[in-house]
């Protein structure tokens, strides 16, 4: 019996360190991706792709550093259907990078169009739409200001 429970304990420890570890990872590979980004000065295009691909494959940190705090950042990752978080199933068409002024949208932005295939997005049937990115320049680099159907 004891050692029943000493398997137990070890396997369980094990699942937990492995968890840990990889929540560990993931944050650091977007606080590295992150800088990345900055050091290269990368396109609203550029920051696009790797927003929804980060979205896409349930990186959740990088999409969180990514958003300013007023829009919802997109996650796809195991359970977020328990959370307010969209998923991002897939993407494709990134197009151009577009101005928008003041006088059109609540601040300059520029805003990168885009179709996606979603699911849990509230007030939207699953599956194919365009949607626009609208990012703004802040002292850490490009974040995500606004978003949506484009």
């Amino acid at each position: 019996m004891r050692r029943r429970t000493l398997v137990t304990i070890v396997v369980l420890s094990v699942g937990v360190t492995v968890g840990l570890a990889t929540a560990g990872y993931r944050a650091h590979a977007a606080t590295v991706e992150v800088h990345r980004l900055q050091a290269t000065n990368a396109s609203p295009e550029t920051m696009t792709r790797v927003y929804l691909r980060a979205a896409a494959d349930g990186d959740c940190s990088l999409t969180r550093r990514l958003t300013l705090p007023h829009t919802s950042a997109w996650c796809s990752a195991p359970l977020s259907w328990l959370t307010d978080s969209p998923d991002l199933v897939s993407y494709r068409d990134v197009g151009t990078a577009v101005h928008e002024s003041e006088g059109v949208a609540d601040r300059d932005q520029v805003c990168v169009p885009s179709t996606i295939d979603q699911r849990d997005l509230s007030g939207a049937e699953p599956g194919t739409m365009s949607w626009e990115w609208c990012w703004v320049r802040t002292a850490d680099g490009w974040r995500l200001w606004d978003q949506g159907q484009g």
